[in-house]
C-alpha cells in the first residue's frame, strides 16, 4: 500500500522510524480521544521537561495518522475537527492537572474565603469552543477562576497569583518550542482587556468588565465560549454569568447595527 504523506509526515517518519510501524498498525481507526488520554497516562509525566516531551509526542502521533488518514482519503471534516479538537482537550487538561499537582507542593490549594477549593477554568474559545479545530489551527484560551481568596500551603499566596502562575505554565506546556516541537500555539487576546489584561479574572473581575468595558465583538466571541477544563459547578456558575451577557434581554440600535 502506496500512501500519500505530507512533507510534515514524511519528515516525521524519517526522524522516527518508529512512527512508521505505528501508522501502518493503525492507520485504518481514527486517533480517539480515550487513546490519547491512555497514551499520556502510559508515559511518565512527573515534571516539566517530561510532560511537555509526552505532550508533542503524542501530538506527533495524533496529527501523523490524521493528515495521512484526511490525505488517503480515510477521514472526513467531522473526523478532521473533533481529533484535533479532541487533541487540545486531552493536552490542556493534562497540562493542567500535572502543573496543578506540582504547584500545590509549594503553595497548597487555592481557597476562598470559607476554605471551598477553587479551581482554574480554562475555557476555550474561537474554533476550540466551536469543537472545530483543523491541524494548523491555533487555540484561543481565557483563563477564569471564581472566587478571591489565599492558598494553604506551606507559602501562602493571593488566588489570583496562584493562578496566574498555574495559567503560566499550562501555556508553557503546549506552547513553548523545544527539542520535540510544540503542541498548539497558544492565543489569549480575546481575555478581558486583551493583551493589557491581566492573565487570569475572578469572576467578579469577569463580570464586572462584561458590563462596563466589553463591546459588541466580544458578545459574539462569546457565543462558542465553552469551559474544556475545571470544576463542573464552577464551569456551570460561568455559564449563568456569561449567558446574560451574550443573550441581553434588549437590543439597542447600536447592536442591531453592529
Amino acid at each position: 500500500l502506496t500512501l500519500r504523506l505530507s512533507r510534515y509526515a514524511r519528515r516525521l517518519v524519517e526522524a522516527e522510524p518508529v512512527l512508521a510501524d505505528e501508522l501502518k498498525a493503525q492507520l485504518h481507526s481514527p486517533f480517539s480521544l480515550a487513546d490519547m488520554q491512555s497514551y499520556l497516562q502510559a508515559q511518565d509525566l512527573s515534571d516539566e521537561n517530561s510532560l511537555h516531551a509526552g505532550l508533542r509526542n503524542l501530538r506527533k502521533r495524533v496529527m501523523l495518522r490524521l493528515i495521512t488518514r484526511d490525505l488517503n482519503g480515510l477521514a472526513d471534516v467531522d473526523e478532521v475537527m473533533h481529533t484535533a479538537t479532541y487533541l487540545a482537550e486531552a493536552t490542556l487538561n493534562v497540562a493542567l492537572e500535572n502543573s496543578h499537582r506540582r504547584l500545590q507542593q509549594e503553595y497548597g490549594a487555592a481557597r476562598d474565603a470559607e476554605g471551598k477549593e477553587q479551581s482554574l477554568l480554562i475555557v476555550g474559545m474561537g474554533k476550540l469552543g466551536g469543537e472545530e479545530l483543523n491541524v494548523s489551527s491555533d487555540i484561543d484560551l481565557v483563563f477564569v477562576y471564581a472566587e478571591d481568596g489565599m492558598t494553604n500551603g506551606p507559602r501562602s499566596i493571593e488566588n489570583h497569583q496562584y493562578f496566574t502562575l498555574l495559567g503560566k505554565q499550562v501555556i508553557r506546556a503546549l506552547h513553548e518550542i523545544t527539542a520535540d516541537g510544540f503542541v498548539f500555539r497558544v492565543d489569549m487576546r480575546l481575555r478581558p482587556y486583551g493583551d493589557s489584561g491581566s492573565l487570569v479574572s475572578s469572576f467578579d473581575m469577569l463580570e464586572e468588565y462584561f458590563f462596563s468595558q466589553a463591546r459588541p465583538w466580544e458578545r459574539y466571541a462569546w457565543l462558542k465560549g465553552r469551559v474544556v477544563c475545571g470544576d463542573k459547578m464552577q464551569a456551570q456558575a460561568l455559564d449563568k454569568i456569561v449567558q446574560p451577557f451574550v443573550y441581553r434581554r434588549y437590543l439597542d440600535y447600536g447592536a442591531i447595527a453592529d
